[in-house]
C-alpha cells in the first residue's frame, strides 16, 4: 500500500518538473511568439454584429431619415436621436446597424462618414449630400430632401410596376395555361385518336409534337432559363458588360426612350438638390453620375464634368449627347445657365420628366394588353382547334351516312 502511494506521488512530481521546464522554454520563446499570438487573438471574432451584411428597405430609409431629420430639426442630438429611433419596435431588425452608427458618431466621426461604412444601404450619392448638410449647419434640410428624393423615386416606380402588374400576370397566367394543355391535356386526346385511327391534321400533330418535346426535356429548358439568369447576373456585374446590355437597350424603340428618361431622372434629381445645396455644376456632375443606373448615360455623365472641369459650357457639352438628353432638357439647362436660375431649371426637368415617363408608361400598357389578350387567346384557340378538329372527323367517321 506504502509502495503504490509513494509511486504515484512520484509519478505527480515527475509531471510538474516536466510542466516547469516546458514553461521554462515557452518563456524563452515568449517575446518572438507574443506579437503573432497577440494578433491572432485579435483577428478571432467572437458572435457578431447586429449590423453585417444587413440591407435596409428602402421604404423603412424613407422614415429613418424623415424622423432623424425631425427629431435634429428640433433640438434633438443626432446620436440621441438615431438611439431613440432604434427603439422603433417596427425597426428591430435595424436596432444593430442604428446603434452602430451612434456609437461612431459619439466617438467623434461625421455622420456621413459613419454612413459611408454601409454601402449596400447609404451609396456615395447620399453621403455626399449628407456630408455638405453637415459642413454647412443644414444637416435637417437636407434629410428632407433627401427623403423627398427617395419617395418620388419610389413613387413613380410604384406606378410604373403597379400598370406592369396586370400583363405581367396575364403573360403568367397565360404561360402556365398553354403549357399545362400542352404537357397534360393533348397528350390525352392524342391517345384516344391513336385508338380510333382517325387521321390526324397538321395542327393537331404539330401540337402534339410540341407538347411531348415540353414533356420529355422540361428540365432542359428550366436550365436553359437558369443558365440565362445567371449569365445576366455575370454579364451585369461586369462592368464593360453592363455598359453594352444598357446601349443596347437604349435603342430599343420606345422602351429604350422611356429608359433614357428615368436615367436622366435619376441625374436631374441629384443635381438639383446638390445645386440648391450650394455644390458647383462640375462638383455636382462629379457626384451626381453615381445616382444613375443605366451605365451608358452615367459614361456620358462622367465626361460631362470632365469637360465642364477643362472650362467647357455644361450646355454645350450637354448639346453634344442630344442622343442621350431630350431637347426639352437641353433648352431649360440652356435658360437656366443663361439666366443664373439652373437650380429651377433642374427642378421644372424633373416635373417635365416625371409627367414624360407615366405618358410613356400608360402608352405602353395601352399597347401591350391588347396585344397580349389577342396573343392568348389566339394561343388557347389554336389548342382547342387542334383538340375538337379530329374529334369531328372521328364522329363522321362512326357516322357516315349522318344518322
Amino acid at each position: 500500500m506504502h509502495r503504490q502511494v509513494r509511486g504515484a506521488f512520484q509519478a505527480v512530481f515527475r509531471g510538474l518538473n516536466s510542466m516547469s521546464k516546458a514553461a521554462a522554454a515557452t518563456r524563452g520563446m515568449k517575446s518572438a511568439a507574443e506579437p503573432g499570438l497577440i494578433a491572432k487573438l485579435q483577428s478571432i471574432k467572437i458572435g457578431g454584429s447586429a449590423a453585417d451584411g444587413l440591407k435596409i428597405k428602402r421604404r423603412d430609409l424613407v422614415y429613418i431619415l424623415r424622423n432623424l431629420a425631425t427629431l435634429v430639426d428640433n433640438g434633438l442630438s443626432l446620436p440621441k436621436s438615431l438611439a431613440t429611433i432604434a427603439k422603433e419596435k417596427s425597426l428591430a431588425k435595424y436596432a444593430g446597424l442604428l446603434d452602430s452608427v451612434r456609437r461612431k458618431v459619439e466617438s467623434g466621426e461625421s455622420f456621413s462618414g459613419a454612413l459611408a461604412k454601409y454601402p449596400d444601404t447609404f451609396n456615395a450619392v447620399m453621403v455626399n449630400q449628407i456630408k455638405i448638410g453637415e459642413r454647412s449647419g443644414t444637416l435637417p434640410a437636407t434629410l428632407v430632401q433627401l427623403v423627398d428624393q427617395l419617395e418620388k423615386s419610389e413613387d413613380l416606380k410604384g406606378q410604373i410596376v403597379k400598370k406592369l402588374a396586370y400583363p405581367m400576370i396575364l403573360v403568367g397566367a397565360g404561360s402556365l395555361a398553354v403549357t399545362f394543355m400542352l404537357m397534360f391535356v393533348v397528350p390525352v386526346f392524342e391517345e384516344t385518336y391513336a385508338d380510333s385511327g382517325v387521321a390526324l391534321p397538321a395542327v393537331t400533330q404539330l401540337l402534339i409534337h410540341v407538347g411531348a418535346v415540353a414533356k420529355g426535356y422540361w428540365w432542359l429548358f428550366l436550365g436553359g432559363g437558369a443558365a440565362a439568369v445567371a449569365v445576366l447576373r455575370y454579364v451585369r456585374k461586369n462592368p464593360a458588360g453592363a455598359k453594352w446590355m444598357d446601349t443596347k437597350l437604349l435603342g430599343v424603340p420606345f422602351v429604350g426612350e422611356m429608359m433614357r428618361n428615368v436615367a436622366v431622372l435619376q441625374f436631374m434629381d441629384v443635381m438639383g438638390n446638390l445645386l440648391d445645396a450650394g455644390f458647383t455644376v462640375a462638383d455636382a456632375l462629379k457626384v451626381s453620375a453615381h445616382g444613375v443606373g443605366n451605365r451608358a448615360v452615367r459614361e456620358a455623365i462622367e465626361g460631362l464634368h470632365a469637360a465642364v472641369v477643362r472650362g467647357e459650357r455644361f450646355s454645350r457639352e450637354l448639346d453634344r449627347h442630344a442622343d442621350l438628353f431630350p431637347p426639352v432638357v437641353l433648352q431649360l439647362v440652356i435658360v437656366g445657365e443663361q439666366t443664373g436660375t439652373l437650380p429651377k431649371a433642374t427642378a421644372d426637368i424633373r416635373t417635365h420628366l416625371r409627367r414624360q415617363i407615366e405618358r410613356q408608361t400608360n402608352l405602353l400598357v395601352g399597347t401591350i394588353e391588347p396585344v397580349l389578350t389577342i396573343g392568348l387567346a389566339a394561343a388557347i384557340g389554336t389548342i382547342l382547334l387542334a383538340i375538337y378538329l379530329p374529334m369531328f372527323d372521328m364522329i363522321n367517321a362512326m357516322n357516315p351516312e349522318g344518322v
